[in-house]
């Protein structure tokens, strides 16, 4: 009879422990998904349209540079082998090394594309209702994932771990209706993982198992805040900051085009040697 007086008291403080620990995922869980979902896309389409045309000039420049300086030594390599460059077969090569240039420019032309279209649509998205839309939407998804998520309830059912995969795309799309339904879908399907007959022992090891995942999800934010491009959270909206490192960038594009237009000489006197 004693044990069972000693029992009770120490597992209802660790019920309360978990709860608690559960209430801190939860909360971390949504600051992760605030940051990859919301704060990084936003960041950085205020990144590239800051910046992004100009960092699309010095890249064309740098891609310029890299292809004289192949053409130039495939050149240079039949003249110091006393022969007349093969300008096809240089061309050609040229070419192939071009391609993956061309494919880089093309990304960098879709994020500037992606950033405008980004900004757009969100400046359209400034009213109040969507506002109170969205902030409803994040309260419903921090009750669901309290509810739902596996690392939460490793007891949960198959069921429940689909639903939380329907609840995660739902919030993704910022579908605030779809996922009304399916708390409503919850609520009528009860599942229960009802943890009331574990063992302290069980208990005990329940939380130190949410507190290695809590530990693991900080060290996940903590290296997303030490990236690009929550690094530029501030600076994003210092317009002093930003015109600076515009003139940076102009800095090295005068530099790139100098560099550019020697190469093309060299270029253009190997080919007139080679023709003599």
């Amino acid at each position: 009879m004693k044990r069972d007086i000693d029992i009770s008291p120490r597992k209802k403080q660790l019920k309360e422990e978990y709860e608690q620990l559960q209430k801190v995922y939860a909360d971390l869980v949504i600051r992760r998904e605030e940051m990859l979902l919301d704060e990084k896309p936003r960041l950085e389409a205020m990144y590239m349209d800051a910046v992004g045309e100009l960092l699309y000039e010095e890249l064309c420049l740098k891609c310029e540079i890299a292809l004289l300086k192949l053409q130039h030594a495939c050149m240079q390599a039949y003249v110091n082998r006393g022969e007349e460059p093969d300008m096809e077969a240089v061309e050609e090569q040229v070419e192939q090394a071009a391609y993956t240039y061309n494919e880089n420019l093309r990304q960098e032309e879709e994020r500037i594309k992606n950033a405008r279209a980004f900004i757009e649509s969100h400046e359209e998205d400034n009213s109040e209702q969507k506002l109170k839309d969205y902030m409803d939407l994040k309260r419903l998804y921090r009750k669901l994932v309290h509810r739902l998520h596996p690392d939460l309830h490793p007891d949960q059912t198959e069921w429940e771990r689909e639903l939380f995969l329907k609840v995660q795309q739902a919030y993704e799309e910022r579908d605030l209706e779809r996922l009304r339904a399916l708390e409503q879908e919850l609520d009528a399907g009860m599942p229960s993982s009802s943890v009331d007959n574990e063992t302290i022992e069980e208990w005990e090891e329940r939380i130190a198992k949410l507190k290695e995942q809590i530990e693991v999800i900080k060290k996940e934010i903590e290296q997303l805040e030490n990236s690009f491009p929550f690094t530029y959270r501030q600076k994003l909206y210092d317009m002093e900051w930003i015109s600076s490192q515009r003139e940076e960038i102009r800095v090295r594009i005068e530099k790139l085009e100098k560099e550019r237009d020697w190469l093309q000489q060299l270029v253009d006197l190997l080919s007139k040697e080679g023709k003599r």
